[in-house]
Parts: C-alpha cells; sequence; structure tokens
C-alpha cells in the first residue's frame, strides 16, 4: 500500500494554516495473544455462577476436591436456600 490511498484526502490538500495531525493506527491496536492461566477452582466457581452446576458435575468437570465443589455451591446465593 503506497502512501496515497484511493478515496483518502492528499495531505498537500490541507490549507496551509491548519494544524495537521498524524496517528498510526498499528499503535491504537492490540492483541492479547494468550490469555493468562485460571485455576481449576477459579473455572468452577465460574461455570457454577452460570450455570449452576450441583456439587458432583463440577468436580467431575474440573478435577477439583469433593469439599471445594460443595463450598461453591453452598456459597451461592441462587442454590445454597
Amino acid at each position: 500500500i503506497g502512501a496515497l490511498q484511493p478515496g483518502l484526502p492528499s495531505h498537500s490538500m490541507i490549507p496551509e494554516n491548519w494544524e495537521l495531525l498524524v496517528i498510526d493506527l498499528k499503535d491504537c491496536f492490540f492483541t492479547i495473544l494468550w490469555p493468562a492461566p485460571l485455576n481449576q477452582f477459579t473455572l468452577a466457581r465460574e461455570a457454577h455462577a452460570t450455570f449452576h452446576q450441583n456439587a458432583k458435575g463440577l468436580k467431575c468437570q474440573f478435577q477439583i476436591s469433593n469439599d471445594n465443589a460443595k463450598e461453591i455451591v453452598h456459597s451461592c446465593p441462587v442454590c445454597s436456600h
């Protein structure tokens, strides 16, 4: 891609006393290459908050202890009553 592209104004067409600001768009965007890994307990807690699985399902899916799975279910305000 050259300096001038179809449809874009030429910098020589800007009036003489106007301010000119050049923004390089590559500095405006970024990509997260890989998210930081979360531990299984955190993943299980987030999954339970969304899907309200029982303790046995959490234990099997996330390979956490039975006590941790029960703790997640009992701490949920929807499932604990």
